[in-house]
């Protein structure tokens, strides 16, 4: 027996038979075959699928502007028409990397995310993510502009309080 007519393991044949060679045979020992004259069954073995049916999904953007209508035209293939949400990612990478990072971090991720959700046409969901994209980037920012004017009063305190009472004391 070739190892071609194992499948899994299991043998496809009985010993001694070969494969069809024709349309009409049966697939498996003992099926009955076709009927002479008719096509095989739908969804067999060399027959072209359905044609693509193209959809059209209307969502409703939770910001309060107007539809966004997605119509899928073939499988992979999005066409947007009408308002989608920011997703921010500039802006996210731009506070990452200058104000705080560990906040900035969720904030690409949300950015990320809200584009991966816009091309898959879930635009509701969109909408969420960006929302959370733009709050962590804010709130990175916030804490970037924290930190830096927390860094100006301990130097100033230390310059004008701090230091001249040190240089002062001297030997």
């Amino acid at each position: 027996m070739m190892a071609d007519e194992k499948k899994g393991g299991v043998d496809t044949q009985a010993p001694g038979q070969q494969a069809p060679l024709y349309p009409g045979a049966p697939p498996y020992p003992g099926a009955p075959p076709y009927p002479q004259g008719q096509p095989p069954p739908q969804g067999a073995y060399g027959q072209a699928p359905p044609p693509y049916q193209p959809t059209t999904y209307v969502f409703t953007n939770t910001a309060g502007q107007q539809p966004a209508y997605v119509q899928h035209v073939a499988p992979g293939q999005v066409i947007h028409s009408g308002p989608v949400p920011n997703d921010y990612l500039a802006f996210a990478i731009i506070t990452t990397i200058c104000c705080f990072w560990p906040t900035g971090i969720c904030a690409i991720l949300k950015a990320v995310e809200t584009r991966d959700l816009i091309a898959r046409g879930d635009i509701a969901r969109a909408n969420d993510s960006s929302r959370k994209a733009r709050m962590f980037s804010i709130l990175t920012l916030c804490i970037g502009l924290f930190l830096v004017l927390g860094v100006i009063v301990y130097m100033i305190v230390l310059f004008t309080v701090l230091l001249p009472s040190w240089v002062g004391h001297g030997p």
